[in-house]
């Protein structure tokens, strides 16, 4: 959770280089590509400034980033709110994604078109980090997935996942490999 200002620009940081840089000028700035970033560190400015509320003008600030971060929400059809996800977020395809505000995301998720975290039976999903998510798929309930696993397009995760280094797919989802995510280091880019 972001609480001081160093952990703020972390995140942001962080963020960044998680995403693929554009190849163009015009889709860095005008495409969706850009767009996610901007996105992105809206997101975290609006989370610094709701965590530290100490006075008005983070009040202010607070809801001047969570306007821009609802146009946002808006223009993908989306719902990510604020303090669920850890630093390194990486979002593919920014339309469609559905996540609980009381759901939990550990550090460097990878997220697709239509990845809904969501609540089931009043609890919500706790999820590890270097997790990757799916076009398409759903992880609902009070269940728990583990380090490094990948979830395949359109699963349904409905029971915990506690083995780490693993894939799963279909609905509801099974074990398919003992291959996960493999931490990868992303070069720095530069916007």
């Amino acid at each position: 959770m972001i609480r001081t200002k160093a952990d703020l620009l972390e995140y942001i940081q962080e963020d960044k280089r998680m995403q693929p840089r554009p190849s163009s000028f015009v889709k860095r700035y005008l495409g969706t590509s850009g767009a996610v970033v901007r996105w992105k560190k809206c997101l975290r400015k609006c989370e610094y400034h709701h965590n530290i509320s100490k006075n008005i003008y983070h009040r202010l600030a607070y809801f001047v980033y969570l306007f821009m971060l609802k146009r946002y929400d808006r223009r993908f059809s989306s719902e990510i709110p604020i303090n669920v996800f850890g630093k390194g977020l990486l979002i593919w395809h920014p339309e469609r994604i559905i996540i609980n505000p009381d759901s939990k995301v550990g550090d460097y998720c990878a997220l697709s078109s239509g990845v809904v975290i969501a609540q089931a039976h009043g609890e919500c999903p706790t999820i590890g980090d270097h997790v990757e998510l799916m076009i398409d798929s759903k992880v609902l309930g009070g269940i728990a997935v583990a380090d490094n696993v990948r979830i395949g397009a359109s699963a349904l995760v409905l029971k915990p996942i506690n083995e780490a280094d693993t894939t799963w797919a279909g609905v509801p989802a099974k074990k398919i490999n003992n291959q996960g995510t493999i931490e990868v280091p992303i070069p720095v880019c530069t916007y």
